[in-house]
């Protein structure tokens, strides 16, 4: 959840002197074996990213990520997620005398926004993990996630950011907005991170048709933080009725560690196999998890009468007050 701690402004010169000589990828797992989703699903494909990685010129880091995106394309996939902060990977090249998540904005609308639209299928639902996204002159930043929907590129910032992240420098700052969008005859929503853990989020959007698709891009340094992550995403499935994916920040940037699980949830329902389906847990490299996603049951499950005990959880709101004695 937190961010690579560059250095600040006065120091930034000091900071780049000291870098270590560029890096190679780490070692990748292999890539998934192209299949078919079969009829009725999607097919979803999370991404993995290490942080650390490094390649000496930014074109070359920019090429990278556009050359996992022609992979999904040619693989089929229908829905791809990157994780949390993906691109603090950018950061290291930002010139001297430069703002670091100014430049890392100015590199993502400039060069990889255009790239991964170009790369991605014309019916694929990306979401480009998060970036710190700040405008020139900018105070703070906000933690923007791209999504890229029919050809067009739209914007989920995290409406619940970590202690950490409101006391950085500069500050994230908390977005107002969590959008819905419509794909495939059904709702998806983008939860950064933290935010899968705050409640009145999903009791909000259990109205108005709901939810079937939730990416939740992430970035975990520890044991504690990928626990957290996931059994939430979990929770979320079984009270939305809803698929979750999860993808995790992996690597390390200066002393920023990451670890994390890719994942699956889906709801506990008839007719869906709602075993948790999560990666190993890794700390490195760069992998790709493909996940298959039963769409048309879930968007069945809204149409069956709210009487049945399985749907009426997430489909109705119980009035209640609290009494505390």
């Amino acid at each position: 959840m937190r961010r690579a701690a560059f250095p600040l402004v006065p120091l930034l010169a000091v900071g780049i002197a000291c870098r270590p000589a560029p890096v190679s990828a780490p070692v990748e797992e292999a890539r998934p074996a192209p299949a078919p989703a079969a009829v009725g699903t999607l097919k979803a494909r999370v991404v993995s990213w290490d942080v650390g990685f490094r390649p000496p010129t930014e074109a070359e880091w920019v090429a990278r990520v556009e050359s996992e995106v022609k992979d999904a394309t040619a693989a089929g996939v229908d829905v791809l997620l990157f994780p949390e902060l993906f691109a603090a990977g950018l950061g290291p090249y930002a010139p001297a005398g430069t703002r670091p998540y100014e430049f890392i904005t100015q590199r993502m609308n400039a060069a990889v926004l255009p790239a991964v639209r170009a790369a991605a299928g014309p019916k694929m639902l990306v979401c480009l993990g998060s970036y710190a996204h700040q405008e020139l002159g900018w105070p703070h930043a906000l933690n923007r996630a791209p999504v890229l929907l029919d050809g067009a590129w739209h914007f989920a910032d995290k409406i619940h950011p970590t202690q950490g992240e409101l006391v950085e420098s500069p500050p994230i700052k908390a977005g107002d907005v969590i959008p819905v969008f419509k794909f495939r005859g059904g709702n998806v929503t983008v939860a950064v991170c933290f935010t899968l853990q705050m409640p009145e989020v999903w009791g909000a959007l259990k109205k108005d048709g709901g939810v079937q698709l939730v990416l939740g891009p992430s970035a975990t340094e520890d044991e504690l933080g990928v626990a957290r992550i996931l059994r939430t995403a979990s929770a979320r499935a079984v009270e939305l009725g809803a698929a979750v994916l999860v993808s995790p920040l992996l690597g390390q940037q200066e002393d920023w560690k990451n670890t994390g699980s890719a994942a699956l949830y889906l709801p506990a329902n008839k007719g869906i196999d709602h075993r948790p389906q999560e990666s190993p847990r890794r700390t490195q490299g760069t992998a790709r998890d493909d996940f298959t996603i039963p769409w048309q049951v879930l968007l069945d499950l809204r149409k069956q009468p709210v009487g049945k005990p399985e749907v009426r959880a997430f489909l109705t709101e119980q009035p209640f007050r609290v009494e505390r004695k």
